[in-house]
């Protein structure tokens, strides 16, 4: 059972390491252009969905584990990166204050806070 679960915790972390290069990518472009945004705004949205997977996956590793220090140790170094990804993913969006610009079901630009 334990094996199942760190076999799936590293497809987690196979996620973050997809998603970093794709930053990569993006952040060596000058301008993004909408098509980019766009993009990144789709994969940003799935990418937030698994912390919450890592989260609960990891809890029950911990819970289970004989080495807690080992399964703490790796939460940390998940969240580090996870939480610098998200930084780097809101920087490169439009309005990096956390604001970013959408287009609505009409066309016209609406504001949303905090993506």
């Amino acid at each position: 059972m334990a094996d199942k679960l760190v076999k799936r915790r590293s497809s987690m972390k196979a996620k973050l390491t997809t998603f970093s290069a794709y930053l990569n990518v993006l952040k060596s472009c000058d301008n993004l252009s909408n098509l980019q945004i766009i993009e990144l705004e789709t994969r940003f949205d799935k990418f937030n969905a698994l912390y919450t997977e890592f989260d609960e996956l990891q809890t029950e590793i911990e819970v289970s584990s004989d080495k807690p220090d080992e399964a703490y140790a790796t939460r940390d170094q998940f969240e580090q990166q996870y939480y610098s990804l998200v930084a780097l993913a809101r920087s490169l969006l439009p309005g990096s204050d956390g604001k970013s610009q959408h287009r609505d079901s009409t066309g016209s630009e609406a504001t949303v806070l905090g993506h």
